[in-house]
């Protein structure tokens, strides 16, 4: 894959440029140009060594907690073609895009709202409605543009996000993030998506979830289109009734197959409290179990909170207790390798 090349060339590159008649030259594009087949003997011994400790990783993490039989089911799900992947602004974060939280701060600074007003109510969990009050102190055309320029920006794509082509080239893709990092990196790999779907263009998505079509599903719309977005409390409150199609197809969803939440907080949000619906409604034991990547929560108390929380929502954490990037990479390169 081309981001890891990128990796070894900033290893071979980290001591100072070569200059050459006053001219500055990088090691590893002198390297590539003058001795092409050790260049790549070279390249496929890191990628080699670089496996086995992610894998060595992966391991450690499996022995951890409840997560190697947990992992075992989730490797069978992938395997079997069972498993769509859930895309939080954990995966983005790494390309310098900000998390929902810091960008709420960030348009605080160009509204009214005192940054205590903001505080209160995000302590309380209430960002749907943090997010409506600014949107309306700073009206619709601001807030929209200064959405749009912070996260359709096109910042290299960094972080373990780069591995999802490889992994899910035939899938659904599911995500409420705004920015075109997806796009991109599937685009970038050659596997672009079918379409994309946001809003009501779900109904007539929801029943090719197993046929095979692969979409990339973007449940709150996305950054350069304010039609189908989900936002604001109201948005919310219209989006998520029983009747719209974002509620049906997150239902279909749910029953189709397995979900994987990758770099989601999976908080009280609305997402979750939809899919606490949708259990109550079906009952857990008729729709699949799903699962998460989870950073891990050191109070026991908490963490157990946690875990009580999730199972409401029939979601399973594996948890991971060391770097975010290394962790998802390393059960990633687990997941695609399998007992190898």
């Amino acid at each position: 894959m081309e981001f890891l090349q990128k990796i070894f060339d900033a290893e071979i590159n980290e001591d100072e440029k070569i200059i050459i008649l006053g001219s500055p030259f990088y090691r590893a594009d002198i390297i590539r140009e003058l001795e092409p087949e050790t260049y790549y003997l070279a390249f496929k011994e890191w990628l080699n060594t670089r496996k086995g400790d992610l894998i060595e990783i992966a391991d450690e993490i499996l022995a951890f907690r409840k997560n190697k039989l947990r992992f075992e089911k989730l490797q069978k799900l992938f395997e079997g073609d069972a498993l769509i992947p859930f895309v939080g602004a954990g995966m983005s974060i790494p390309s310098d895009y900000p998390g929902w939280t810091k960008f709420l701060f960030e348009l605080c600074e160009e509204s009214d709202i005192s940054e205590a007003d903001l505080n209160k109510l995000l302590s309380n969990g209430e960002y749907e409605l943090a997010a409506e009050k600014i949107h309306d102190d700073l009206a619709s055309e601001q807030f929209n543009e200064l959405l749009e320029n912070e996260f359709s920006a096109d910042k290299e794509i960094l972080g373990p996000v780069n591995y999802l082509p490889e992994l899910f080239p035939k899938s659904f893709v599911l995500t409420t993030n705004f920015d075109t990092v997806l796009e991109r990196v599937y685009n970038q790999n050659k596997k672009g998506f079918d379409d994309l779907k946001s809003g009501k263009s779900l109904n007539e998505c929801a029943k090719h979830i197993v046929d095979g079509s692969r979409y990339l599903v973007k449940l709150h719309g996305t950054c350069n289109q304010v039609m189908d977005r989900v936002l604001t409390f109201s948005e919310y409150e219209s989006s998520y009734s029983e009747d719209d199609s974002l509620y049906k197809f997150f239902k279909r969803a749910m029953i189709s197959k397995s979900i994987l939440f990758i770099g989601c907080s999976l908080s009280s949000d609305r997402t979750i409290q939809t899919m606490m619906q949708i259990v109550k409604e079906e009952g857990a034991n008729e729709i699949p179990r799903h699962y998460a990547l989870l950073a891990d929560i050191k109070d026991d108390n908490l963490r157990k909170e946690k875990q009580r929380f999730l199972a409401k929502a029939n979601i399973f954490p594996i948890w991971y207790d060391g770097d975010h990037e290394e962790s998802i990479e390393a059960l990633f390169v687990k997941l695609e390798n399998g007992n190898t």
